[in-house]
């Protein structure tokens, strides 16, 4: 990853990778939630910023809202409806929302409304 981040043809598409990798963080050794043995998915998990490097954000954000990955980290993996949960299994649990607020909190709208300038609507 070093050699091609360093020495590759398009240093602006790996640059640009990069940056979209630190705004769209999961989880690492430490934080609590460890992938061992998936270095795979880690390395198709990256491999979308540099495919996304000049595209539209909204598709990026499609894309790694259903990778394994981020699955794992949001909590959606396995999270079943309100239906499906009353239907199949007999009980109204309701599903995890964590998923749905976490892309909107953390990748897309934040937590405040700002203004053109980036100052916090009050």
């Amino acid at each position: 990853w070093a050699h091609i981040a360093l020495h590759a043809d398009d240093q602006l598409r790996q640059k640009m990778a990069w940056s979209l990798s630190q705004i769209v963080a999961v989880g690492l050794p430490g934080s609590g939630t460890v992938f061992n043995e998936e270095t795979e998915h880690y390395l198709a998990f990256y491999d979308m910023f540099t495919n996304h490097a000049f595209g539209n954000y909204l598709d990026l954000m499609k894309e790694f809202s259903f990778n394994v990955i981020m699955g794992g980290w949001l909590s959606f993996k396995g999270n079943t409806a309100l239906q499906y949960n009353i239907e199949e299994e007999g009980k109204d649990s309701f599903p995890d929302e964590n998923f749905a607020r976490e892309i909107m909190q953390l990748f897309s709208l934040g937590l405040y409304q700002m203004n053109i300038d980036g100052s916090m609507i009050l």
